[in-house]
């Protein structure tokens, strides 16, 4: 038989109590593809009940209940839509600070696609929505993949009904910082191990205290963003930094691991075989003279939580 720590069992229930109660949340509202059948019948559900109607996104997560996974995604729920015929719908753009018009195209069974995604149809009604968000590849739908659901409630069913706002509905919720907590106790434990980091979504803050060292942080423009998810920058943060009266003239791009107290350990780096140790030396070196010395380093936090995570830097230094 084999033989588990205490902390090896806590983790294992730890995660089926998330499990269940995650469970619990999702299959109760999204109910089972019997029930999803019956109500639907096999045809096209009709928008025509609620049409008109502001909905707001009031929560989105995985299929296990939490709105967080492993690597420190978050599932923000954003949307507000109105839909006004069976065939289009307007859909908030917060960088356009308006209601934007899109066509809805049917597929099959429950499945839409409007507002640059894939959705199947859980449940319709004038006071809530269920969506399940779709992976479609090459017209095919990646049941695994999946496994996001939102949730939206009308306005007067908010205001009326549950006597509360969309921004406290929207707030995380006990199990995602049960999550966190869990998460960053394993990185902050092995503040070495990359695998187990994971991103935070206020990421690590490099402040100068020394006029000789500038940082900044890598933004994207409106084109790059339109590439790639909005998460991007949170889950990759990447960092120039320039030394002045540096020791000598030199660029080195490599990643690090700031812990949850804010000190900097060693990550990854790329160089032929025979020079990793020396490299290794050379990188330790930047980091414990000038890293160290020159900036005030603030760990990256989710949910208010400090912990381990990984950046990018890149770093040059000029004599």
């Amino acid at each position: 038989m084999r033989l588990y720590s205490i902390g090896k069992l806590r983790d294992i229930v730890f995660l089926l109590v998330v499990g269940f109660f995650g469970f619990m949340a999702c299959s109760s509202p999204a109910k089972s593809k019997k029930d999803e059948k019956k109500e639907f019948d096999g045809n096209r559900p009709s928008f025509s009940p609620i049409l008109g109607i502001d909905f707001f996104e009031a929560r989105r997560s995985f299929d296990n209940g939490l709105a967080f996974d492993t690597l420190g995604f978050e599932q923000e729920p954003v949307w507000h839509v109105n839909f006004i015929s069976n065939d289009s719908v307007k859909i908030f753009s917060p960088d356009s600070n308006a209601m934007l018009h899109y066509s809805i195209y049917y597929d099959r069974d429950s499945i839409f696609h409007f507002g640059r995604e894939w959705f199947r149809v859980r449940s319709l009604a004038k006071d809530s929505l269920l969506l399940q968000r779709l992976t479609v590849v090459n017209k095919h739908v990646k049941e695994a993949r999946s496994n996001v659901y939102m949730k939206l409630y009308s306005k007067r069913f908010i205001k009326d009904s549950l006597k509360t706002t969309i921004e406290e509905l929207r707030k995380p919720r006990t199990n995602d910082t049960a999550f966190i907590n869990w998460r960053a106790a394993i990185a902050n434990n092995h503040p070495t191990v990359i695998d187990s980091a994971f991103a935070a979504r206020n990421p690590v803050q490099l402040i100068p205290n020394n006029p000789n060292i500038k940082v900044k942080r890598r933004t994207f423009s409106e084109s790059e963003r339109l590439n790639q998810s909005a998460a991007y920058e949170y889950l990759y943060p990447e960092y120039d930094i320039t030394i002045h009266k540096a020791y000598k003239d030199f660029y080195f791009p490599f990643s690090v691991l700031v812990d949850g107290t804010g000190k900097v350990h060693l990550g990854k780096f790329v160089t032929s075989e025979e020079f990793v140790e020396s490299r290794k030396r050379v990188l330790t070196g930047i980091i414990d003279v000038y890293l160290k010395n020159l900036l005030t380093i603030k760990p990256g936090t989710t949910l208010g939580i400090p912990h381990t995570s990984l950046i990018m830097l890149r770093v040059r230094g000029i004599e």
